[in-house]
């Protein structure tokens, strides 16, 4: 099959997609953002031993005076992980899961109602701007995977620059409303 013309990202039949559908990071986000949130909820389900429990509910309480600056370089660093082709996607969700279990330990060693907290905070403006960014990396994983397997990788690094430019923006606001937030506290 020979390509007549290139008007898409990567590159079109007669005006249509090269690629099935899936492929491209924007059609990939929702279901990243879809599999990382269920995995979290998921994961935040599962009881943890209660001596685990109370070793990660006392660990934690070392990372309460962490500054905002240390959240969003983490955060960030983070993302960039999950950017790697497939491994990032594969870290995502282990990343994912083990907060989930942290969201479990908590729960069990102060009573709470583990959906409570998973809700609490996924509908925080900075959750949201937290599981945005991580599902738009972990997005980024995937598709620069079928642009290594397309052969046409040099052409998704652009999509990388687009990537890293929305996630810092996400994580920045994410962290200026959780300083609000903490300021307010």
């Amino acid at each position: 099959m020979i390509v007549e013309n290139q008007d898409s990202e990567y590159g079109s039949y007669d005006g249509k997609d090269a690629l099935p559908p899936l492929h491209k990071k924007w059609e990939l986000f929702p279901i990243t953002i879809l599999v990382l949130s269920l995995t979290f909820v998921f994961s935040s389900m599962i009881p943890v031993e209660k001596g685990l429990a109370e070793e990660i509910t006392e660990s934690l309480k070392g990372y309460l005076n962490v500054s905002i600056l240390d959240i969003f370089m983490n955060n960030l660093v983070l993302s960039i992980i999950m950017m790697i082709p497939i491994f990032g996607f594969i870290f995502s969700i282990f990343s994912s899961s083990l907060n989930g279990m942290v969201v479990s330990a908590f729960s069990i060693a102060t009573g709470s109602n583990p959906l409570r907290i998973v809700i609490s905070i996924l509908s925080s403006p900075e959750g949201v701007l937290e599981i945005l960014a991580f599902g738009l990396a972990s997005a980024q994983s995937l598709a620069g995977f079928f642009a290594i397997i397309g052969k046409r990788f040099r052409k998704e690094l652009k999509g990388y620059l687009t990537t890293v430019g929305i996630v810092l923006i996400l994580l920045v606001i994410a962290a200026l409303l959780e300083a609000i937030y903490k300021s307010k506290a």
